[in-house]
C-alpha cells in the first residue's frame, strides 16, 4: 500500500520520553498517547515502571498531530508517533488505532488503517506508526466544536524474527509539481532469491529531528542480486512541506513481515 500524508493547514507537535513495557503471555504491551491542538502531549501507559518485562523496552520520542481543510475543502489529518527500541530484543510494531477526541475525551472518530514502518524495530532503532494516505480525514459530521486532540491506541510485542531489509542507493530529493517534493532511488534485493514485493517509505526531517512528513511507494518483482528503482512524491501530502525544510531524509525498505 502506498502511504503519505494529506493536505493540512495546523501543525502542533510535542517531544517527550515515555518508558513502556511488555506484559502478559503473548509478550506483548499496549500503550497510548494523547497529542492536543496546544502541543501538549500525555502519556497514557501505566506501566512505566515494568519497562523490562519480556524484553520490550522503548521510548516514545517524537510525536505531530496537524489538522484542516484540503485544497478542495475536505477535513484531514495527519499524525505520527515515533518509537525508540531502548532495550536488547526485536519489537514488534503490532497494531494501531487512531483515535480522534474532542478536549474532554469524548471519542469522535477511530480509524484503524494506520501505518508502520518499519515492522520490526532493532534495538537502538526508531519506528513509526501514522496514518496512511488516503485515510487521514475527519468525517463531515464530526463536530470540532469541543476541541480535537489525537489518541493513538498502540500494540507492540516481542518480535518473533528478523525482518527482511534491502540496501537504499542513489536518492535523490527534488521540487516536484505544484511544490511537492519528489524522492527517486534504487532499491537492491541483496539476496539470492526473487522478492515479489519490498515496502518503501521515505522520513523527512527538520534540523531539529522533528518529522516533517512520511510517504511511501513500495517495488515489486526484484530478481536476486538486481536493482530496482522507484520514486514517490508528496503531492497528496499536506502542503507546508517545503523542500528547504527538510534538513534529512531517511529511506527503509523492507520486506513483507507478518507475525501472528
Amino acid at each position: 500500500m502506498n502511504k503519505g500524508k494529506m493536505l493540512a493547514v495546523i501543525v502542533v507537535s510535542a517531544v517527550f520520553l515515555a518508558f513502556a513495557a511488555g506484559s502478559g503471555s503473548d509478550n506483548s504491551t499496549r500503550d497510548s498517547v494523547t497529542i492536543d491542538s496546544d502541543g501538549n502531549t500525555t502519556s497514557n501507559n501505566t506501566n512505566k515502571n515494568s519497562a523490562d518485562n519480556n524484553g520490550i523496552k522503548y521510548e516514545i520520542t517524537h510525536t505531530g498531530f496537524e489538522y484542516g481543510k484540503s485544497s478542495i475543502g475536505t477535513m484531514r489529518y495527519f499524525g505520527y508517533v515515533e518509537i525508540k527500541n531502548t532495550g536488547t530484543t526485536d519489537i514488534y510494531l503490532d497494531d494501531c488505532n487512531f483515535d480522534l477526541e474532542d478536549k474532554d475525551g469524548h471519542l469522535l472518530q477511530t480509524d484503524n488503517l494506520v501505518s508502520k514502518c518499519p515492522d520490526v524495530i532493532a534495538p537502538g532503532e526508531t519506528g513509526y506508526f501514522y496514518n496512511s494516505l488516503g485515510f487521514g480525514s475527519i468525517d463531515d459530521s464530526v463536530s470540532l466544536d469541543n476541541g480535537i486532540r489525537l489518541t493513538p491506541q498502540m500494540k507492540l510485542s516481542q518480535a518473533k524474527k528478523k525482518q527482511a531489509f534491502y540496501p537504499v542507493s542513489d536518492v535523490s530529493v527534488r521540487k516536484g509539481t505544484f511544490d511537492s517534493i519528489t524522492v527517486t532511488g534504487r532499491i537492491e534485493n541483496n539476496t539470492d532469491k526473487d522478492v515479489s514485493y519490498i515496502d518503501v517509505d521515505i522520513i523527512f526531517y527538520d534540523k531539529s529531528g522533528k518529522v516533517l512528513s512520511i510517504i511511501g511507494t513500495s517495488v515489486s518483482d526484484v530478481g536476486a542480486g538486481l536493482k530496482a528503482s522507484f520514486e514517490a512524491t508528496s503531492l497528496l501530502s499536506m502542503d507546508n512541506l517545503k523542500l528547504e525544510d527538510i534538513a534529512n531524509t531517511k529511506v527503509i525498505a523492507s520486506g513483507s513481515y507478518y507475525q501472528f
